[in-house]
């Protein structure tokens, strides 16, 4: 049924997805550890300006104002780099399921051809059996691509939102503090 060409390329053809899945696993790698270091660039280059700002200051009043000064832009920085975070994993997530739904997909096609191939063969009324593992095939792949949709949609769905939420909450923070240095600061220097 199989001649030596059929397994050779079938072979070739698992070589070829496992170097496309090694290629895209290295290349989510790639986005989070140029992420990482574009955070510790810039992590060092702003202690060091904090550090200098520090050894600037001379009284309280001059330290709270610097408070100020210094917890807005990390709140902002903090959620660039969170956001910078959710495009990575996003990417790579679309990335792989792109992949995965080809598998998905070809299998299937794999799987009524070799029905086709195999009903040359069968003996005479099993065409009526393999129509109906034809149907059941692609009532399944119907099935895989709408749970396959709805899960990207409730996925996404539920990222931005966290993500959203997460700002909403770190801006609010930022508020507080804001307002709550403002309100110590009189005192202390009283």
């Amino acid at each position: 049924m199989f001649a030596t060409t059929d397994f050779a390329a079938l072979g070739q053809a698992q070589v070829e997805k496992s170097i496309r899945l090694s290629n895209i696993a290295l290349a989510g790698a790639e986005r989070f550890f140029a992420l990482q270091l574009d955070v510790a660039r810039d992590l060092i280059a702003d202690n060091t300006t904090t550090a200098k700002a520090f050894s600037e200051v001379k009284d309280m009043q001059g330290l709270f104002a610097l408070q100020q000064y210094i917890s807005q832009p990390a709140v902002d920085k903090a959620l660039a780099v969170a956001k910078n975070v959710y495009e990575a994993t996003s990417s790579t997530q679309a990335e792989l399921g792109a992949f995965v739904e080809e598998q998905v997909v070809e299998f299937n096609r794999n799987l009524v051809s070799s029905l086709d191939k195999a009903v040359k063969q069968a003996p005479a009324g099993s065409e009526i059996m393999v129509s109906a593992v034809k149907t059941a095939v692609a009532t399944a792949a119907s099935a895989y691509d709408t749970v396959a949709k709805t899960a990207k949609k409730v996925t996404s769905d539920f990222a931005e939102a966290g993500v959203a939420a997460a700002e909403t909450s770190a801006k609010a923070a930022a508020g507080v503090a804001k307002s709550a240095s403002r309100k110590s600061s009189p005192n202390v220097a009283a």
